[in-house]
């Protein structure tokens, strides 16, 4: 029991480095990424590690999945920046403001989408394992 607990919890560390190195690899390669995107990719790692990774699977699908949130976030933000960016153009100051207040809020969908459709390939590679045992 105490065995197990070591190995979650050295494998929530590795996990926490893995997101850091993960996030700024990504920021320092995209060097147009914006303050906001960058942040929310932190917050997003934290969040993915601290919550996943204490789950059963194994660590390199969770790598993986960490890999493929954060291109899916860099990609989100991108989209979302530039929308803003023209549409702040074409109708004035005041989507700026409307930005500011939409942009955590729009963020917290792909985050949660992702968390759980993570969930699911973590859940889904366990009952494959099981089923191997079983047969």
């Amino acid at each position: 029991m105490l065995k197990e607990k070591m190995v979650r919890i050295r494998h929530s560390i590795l996990g926490f480095f893995a997101g850091i190195i993960v996030t700024y690899i990504i920021i320092l390669s995209f060097y147009l990424v914006n303050n906001q995107a960058a942040l929310m990719l932190m917050i997003f790692d934290f969040l993915f590690v601290s919550l996943v990774f204490p789950l059963d699977g194994t660590f390199v699908k969770k790598i993986e999945l960490l890999l493929i949130g954060n291109v899916i976030g860099l990609l989100w933000n991108s989209v979302f920046s530039s929308f803003s960016y023209v549409a702040a153009c074409y109708f004035g100051g005041f989507l700026n403001v409307l930005y500011m207040i939409l942009n955590p809020l729009l963020n917290l969908i792909w985050v949660v989408s992702f968390w759980s459709i993570s969930l699911s390939v973590l859940a889904s590679s366990k009952r494959v394992k099981v089923n191997r045992l079983d047969s």
